[in-house]
């Protein structure tokens, strides 16, 4: 009869293995269920690795650095920032916990075992019989598989499957924010060199313009009103110039923390396709951050012995070699991958799949379950003792309420009808949202040339107002307001490079792509 008990206990463990729950969080695998494909991944069988408090590191002024510099582009930003997230690290432990819920589910085919140990002292007195007493040690096993229950299990599995699936999306959309909000600070960095680039120019012009009208104050060609209005500039230059590269550094801050940078180097930026300002000198440029110091300015005369100004630092280049690569991309095409490619939509569809299965499950409750059992047990008294040996099988219902079933239906279809719900509002919502965005990104590629242009033209304003300031057939005022003029233009146009950047970032986010096309 044991020969019979362990060669059922072998038959029932090779079962088991046909139903094997495997882990499934690093390596991808296609899991066949109802004629749809979902893809999982599956891990390594390794220990578990415990979280450890991240160490920070010490904080290096720039100034101070030389030798801690590296330059990082705008790509390998953002690889570090997926690499660092702890964001992405919980959203992939959610997955993991959604992953858990199919172990869970398929161990409903796992035999269960059940063992118990006995003793039972029996003892009898009366009036009228004689005093008996019995001892009894007894020990019984069992086994009990499910062998099916109607789809009922496969239906929670495949809940699990689909909301595992799910929860990839949502990682996907995850990584998809990190990558924008990082391409985004980056462009600003880009955006703020450029402009201190401008500050500083008009650091080096007020200097000459200062410089210029006190000379000629002492030769008695301008007022004394002239030069303290020439002062008030420079000293609002100087200024500005601080306040630019507070910026500058505040907002380098902000790209590090975008990326969780916790390393104890110090990087430069890069030039990209579409934001090409950055000069060879912009490495001093980070590293003065802790520290404002104009630069200094050469003095030119004419024939007739005026300051004129310096050739070339008017001319701030910021403009000179520029192009725009536009996005060869129609309006439809852009909505059509934005429906394919959008991870919130493809998650929105996996939880209309995990109502639908969770619907067949209630449904399935009416169904009975089939059940293979398997048990053995010893009983020894004072004189005898047994040792049954049972194999048996049963099919019948448990304990169910059909009035509840009946209203967990009813809740089931509302809330699959809410799932099917979302992802119209989803869908709807993407398709004028790309939209707005194309349009957007399409009116700056347009607006780029005109105010280069305009660039252009305050430049070659201010040139002229230099000059007639220079022989006296202009005013201090005319001069100062062309200057302004020209640097409002370059900031202005600057701006409208940083928000076609922003712009177009916006569109391939609300396209759900990563990678540049």
């Amino acid at each position: 009869m044991k020969k019979y008990f362990i060669l059922t206990l072998i038959i029932l463990a090779f079962i088991n293995s046909a139903f094997a729950i495997e882990d499934s969080t690093t390596k991808r695998k296609w899991f066949n269920f109802n004629k749809d494909e979902v893809k999982l991944e599956k891990t390594k069988k390794n220990k578990r690795v415990e979280v450890s408090e991240v160490e920070l590191p010490q904080i290096t002024p720039f100034r101070k650095s030389q030798q801690n510099f590296m330059t990082m582009s705008i790509e390998e930003c953002v690889k570090y920032a997926i690499e660092h997230n702890p964001n992405l690290a919980v959203s992939l432990q959610q997955i993991k916990v959604a992953e858990s819920g199919i172990g869970q589910q398929k161990a409903s085919f796992a035999p269960r075992l059940t063992a118990r140990v006995n003793y039972n002292h029996l003892a009898n007195s009366g009036t009228r019989i004689a005093n008996t007493h019995n001892d009894s040690v007894g020990f019984n096993a069992g086994i009990s598989q499910l062998i099916w229950d109607f789809g009922k299990t496969f239906a929670r599995i495949n809940m699990a499957k689909y909301d595992t699936q799910s929860a990839l999306f949502d990682y996907d959309y995850d990584v998809l924010n990190v990558v924008y909000n990082v391409k985004i600070n980056y462009y600003n960095i880009l955006r703020l060199l450029a402009n201190l680039d401008i500050y500083e120019q008009n650091v080096r012009i007020n200097t000459l313009n200062y410089e210029r009208t006190k000379a000629m104050f002492d030769e008695g060609l301008k007022s004394k009103i002239d030069v303290v209005n020439a002062e008030v500039n420079l000293t609002d230059s100087k200024i500005q110039l601080v306040d630019a590269q507070k910026s500058l550094a505040t907002n380098v801050l902000a790209l590090k923390n975008s990326m969780y940078y916790s390393d104890d180097k110090h990087f430069i930026v890069q030039n990209t396709e579409n934001f090409g300002f950055l000069k060879a000198d912009y490495k001093k440029k980070m590293q003065s951050l802790d520290e404002a110091k104009p630069s200094t300015v050469n003095l030119k005369k004419n024939e007739e012995g005026l300051i004129m100004l310096t050739s070339g630092i008017e001319h701030n280049d910021i403009i000179q070699d520029y192009q725009i690569s536009p996005l060869k991309l129609t309006r439809q095409e852009a909505v059509d991958k934005a429906l394919e490619n959008r991870p919130d939509l493809k998650s929105s569809r996996m939880l209309v799949k995990v109502q639908e299965e969770s619907l067949k499950a209630v449904i399935r409750s009416y169904a009975p379950d089939v059940t293979a059992d398997l048990t053995w047990g010893y009983t020894k008294n004072e004189s005898t003792y047994t040792s049954p040996f049972q194999v048996g099988a049963s099919m019948g219902l448990g304990s169910i309420n059909p009035v509840g079933i009946h209203y967990q239906i009813k809740q089931g279809e509302a809330y699959l009808d809410i799932a099917n719900h979302n992802i119209n509002v989803a869908k709807q919502d993407i398709y004028w949202e790309v939209q707005e965005n194309y349009i957007n990104m399409r009116q700056l590629e347009r607006k780029i040339p005109l105010m280069s242009q305009k660039v252009k033209a305050s430049l070659e304003n201010f040139e002229l107002a230099d000059g007639r300031y220079s022989v006296g057939l202009n005013n201090y005022v005319e001069l100062q307001d062309a200057l302004a003029n020209y640097n409002n233009a370059q900031l202005s146009f600057v701006q409208a490079v940083f928000e076609y950047n922003v712009a177009r970032e916006t569109l391939r986010k609300s396209m759900g792509i990563l990678e540049n096309d």
